[in-house]
């Protein structure tokens, strides 16, 4: 089967990547169940987990998720048939074909199924971390997490944690020998094509200068701008703030209030105070803000005020004004 990416999403060092995963996968996996195992060439498309289900939810499918570490952060998610999922475990226990077809006819996943399909999962996860660690600049490692059929009756409580976050999903064909051809998907975080190579899905025109002490915010920050027109350029002090401010052309400024040695506002009323500074609209976010904190804020020159932990779209909502433009890369 061929085995190569051919797409308009997935930029080129991701491209390839995702290449040799593939090729990793069909060969290992031959392997170790001891027939063929085939991933066709995928077509991509950006979705969430939610709207995966909800364009399939009359169908059973089986999740393996699999969790970045090391350097990176993260999870890759892979999507099977359940049919799939019964023949490969039934091959791995050395099942005939003529069982494993009553089996898949019958839809049911029993105690040794179960079971195969995990020892299964746990060494398919260690092949995406053999594939990744041979392509990546930085310490990765590939933990298997969950295991479980979803379904649109299950999949808000199966999914909880990760159903609103966005992937590239890898569609394509799955052929193991001797039985029909079926659907496979794997689900690849977005934020990490960012955190792998650099590249972006998005042309990034508008760079925002967040300035927080706190690593884990900044972080969220950056992931929830993932796959949008904005960059993010992260300052974790006033002192690297300010000499952000003079070296990059900022167009949205997202400041903590508190902050060690000056505080937000402080900080917020010296970029006011700058003449090639003042007119960069600046949103201030705080963890517990009193009221005082927000009408001062606001009176220093902040355009906004944003209370921590706020959502993805919350962000999105208040930020979108200042966005320079928005338009899909061209890659190719």
């Amino acid at each position: 089967m061929e085995e190569t990416v051919d797409n308009n999403i997935c930029p080129p060092k991701l491209k390839e990547l995702i290449e040799g995963m593939i090729n990793k996968l069909n060969e290992d996996c031959t392997s170790l169940l001891g027939r063929n195992f085939g991933i066709s060439k995928p077509n991509s498309e950006i979705v969430t987990l939610g709207d995966f289900i909800d364009n399939n939810n009359d169908a059973y499918y089986y999740l393996i998720n699999s969790e970045l570490g090391g350097f990176y952060q993260g999870n890759i998610c892979t999507i099977l048939k359940l049919s799939d999922v019964i023949k490969i475990s039934s091959v791995l226990l050395g099942s005939e074909d003529k069982e494993i077809q009553e089996k898949v006819e019958k839809g049911e996943l029993d105690a040794d199924g179960t079971d195969g399909i995990m020892e299964f999962s746990r060494q398919y996860s260690s092949i995406i971390e053999s594939a990744l660690r041979n392509k990546l600049p930085k310490e990765v490692q590939v933990k298997l997490s969950t295991c479980t059929t979803i379904d649109k009756d299950n999949a808000s409580e199966a999914l909880k944690d990760i159903i609103s976050n966005e992937y590239i999903n890898l569609k394509s064909l799955l052929l193991i020998k001797g039985f029909d051809t079926e659907e496979y998907n794997m689900l690849f975080p977005i934020e990490s094509v960012e955190e792998f190579f650099g590249e972006a899905i998005h042309e990034k025109n508008t760079n925002v200068l967040v300035t927080d002490d706190s690593l884990t915010d900044v972080r969220v920050i950056s992931k929830y701008l993932t796959n949008t027109s904005f960059h993010v350029i992260p300052a974790h002090d006033a002192k690297q703030a300010f000499a952000i401010l003079q070296k990059e052309k900022i167009h949205l400024i997202i400041q903590d209030l508190i902050m060690p040695e000056q505080s937000g506002i402080e900080i917020c009323k010296k970029i006011k105070k700058t003449p090639y500074t003042r007119g960069i609209p600046l949103i201030m976010i705080s963890s517990h803000p009193t009221q005082e904190a927000v009408v001062e804020s606001l009176q220093a020159g902040a355009r906004d005020f944003l209370v921590k932990p706020f959502s993805k779209e919350k962000l999105l909502q208040r930020i979108s004004r200042y966005k320079v433009k928005e338009k899909l890369a061209t890659l190719y």
